[in-house]
């Protein structure tokens, strides 16, 4: 751990000119990227510079919809929570944005979210849609932030997660991606790009190690319809305890249940569950 200030590092001021210019701030990415560091630092950055922060995370906004009545519906599935509930929390992900722009005009008010895309977690935000709010999040005030560690820091960060996993220093992180979802991640992120016609498609079944510059180019093609900006990531930096502690008074927007209902009835209005399963399946088509 190398000891020296966030707030002195590139990336500290980085963050920093965004706390300053930015409406909302997304954090995106990998699991075992940083993203939950990044997102705590930047929440500290704009609380210290007199901004109102408001929170929105998609773990928080998908409990919502995890009542004993919608799981006897959409039980989970193998790889997470079922189609149906999460297209329906997409859902209310952006309309939430939307109420939230509507109910906060100052600039003195910040959104800052966590929105991890793979998998169709929150990947509607990122979607060119023709809604109220498509242009605030095409805009250059909504930024779209998603850390790039080196191949070195990447090991560091799956170590890390494995412990932290397996003995929690904060309730929020035995909700994190579990290891095996942390590889099934990069494989998808692999297997993904090979379709798109990112990065030629590995021979046999083998998965490439993390490559920076693959999962770069990755997701610069996921937010390519966004202000999207990359944080190289070449070391630890100093922090007091789990990244999940956000020791900054923030306002955490939920989702109510009469907002569940009514995005669980709009998805079901929409499409069956046959056909929520293939939109969650071509989550990376954008």
């Amino acid at each position: 751990m190398k000891d020296l200030g966030f707030t002195e590092t590139e990336n500290g001021r980085i963050l920093a000119g965004m706390a300053q210019s930015c409406r909302m701030i997304f954090f995106t990415g990998l699991p075992a990227s940083g993203k939950s560091f990044f997102l705590r630092a930047l929440i500290s950055i704009a609380g210290n510079t007199g901004r109102r922060v408001h929170l929105m995370r998609w773990d928080a906004g998908l409990a919502s919809f995890q009542t004993d009545e919608i799981l006897a519906r959409y039980p989970d599935v193998a790889d997470g929570s079922h189609p149906i509930v999460r297209k329906a929390a997409g859902l209310w992900g952006r309309q939430a944005v939307a109420r939230w722009r509507d109910m906060h005009a100052d600039h003195a008010d910040l959104l800052v979210g966590e929105v991890p895309i793979v998998g169709n977690r929150f990947s509607e935000l990122v979607k060119v849609l023709p809604d109220e709010v498509e242009a605030a999040l095409a805009s250059q005030e909504t930024a779209f932030v998603f850390p790039v560690p080196t191949r070195e820091m990447r090991a560091r960060l799956e170590a890390l997660r494995r412990e932290t996993f397996a003995n929690p220093r904060h309730p929020d992180e035995a909700k994190d991606a579990p290891p095996a979802t942390v590889e099934l991640a990069w494989r998808l992120t692999c297997t993904k790009s090979a379709e798109l016609g990112l990065v030629q498609a590995a021979e046999g079944e083998t998965t490439p190690a993390y490559d920076a510059e693959l999962y770069r180019r990755f997701f610069d093609h996921l937010l390519r319809h966004r202000d999207a900006r990359a944080l190289d990531v070449d070391m630890f930096y100093a922090t007091n305890g789990s990244p999940h502690n956000i020791t900054v008074g923030v306002s955490e927007i939920f989702a109510t249940p009469g907002e569940v209902a009514d995005a669980i009835a709009a998805i079901e209005a929409a499409m069956d569950p046959e056909a929520a399963a293939r939109e969650v399946e071509n989550w990376y088509l954008i």
